[in-house]
């Protein structure tokens, strides 16, 4: 005896919301990943910390020397680059290894006020870098007299 009924229509009514949220969970996600926008170039892990008087970054750069490092800044902006190559390589009587590797960072990073980029400082340890960068001096709201 057939009824007309489906007994898989349920079932299939739920792959199909579970689709519809996974496929939103999964948008959201790449929307809150960081975004590459060089190839080759990995974002490395910031902190930006608003102090009274400054902004600080603190920049994780792992393997990176101090002399390969670039910071610009521009229009409230801060840009941190690396670029630096690496090669090992161990011969021993029948052995041959080598390996490369590159630590090659790039990220902008949107500051949240206006910094005053004469006084800004850096400083590179142990692999973190932390920029330190005054904040500009507000305007005083001043009174024009009328003549």
């Amino acid at each position: 005896m057939s009824y007309g009924i489906d007994i898989f229509d349920d079932f299939r009514r739920m792959m199909r919301e579970m689709e519809k949220l996974m496929g939103n969970m999964t948008e959201e996600m790449y929307k809150r990943l960081p975004v590459v926008r060089e190839p080759g170039f990995r974002e490395p892990f910031v902190d930006i910390n608003e102090t009274a008087d400054e902004v600080i970054v603190t920049a994780e750069l792992p393997g990176v020397s101090k002399e390969n490092i670039e910071l610009n800044l521009a229009d409230n902006s801060l840009e941190i680059k690396t670029t630096q190559k690496e090669e090992v390589a161990v011969e021993k009587e029948g052995f041959r290894k080598r390996e490369r590797r590159s630590m090659n960072f790039y990220r902008l990073i949107e500051l949240p006020c206006g910094v005053d980029s004469s006084k800004a400082k850096a400083n590179f340890n142990n692999g973190v870098l932390e920029v330190r960068m005054p904040k500009l001096e507000k305007v005083k709201k001043q009174s024009i007299k009328i003549e």
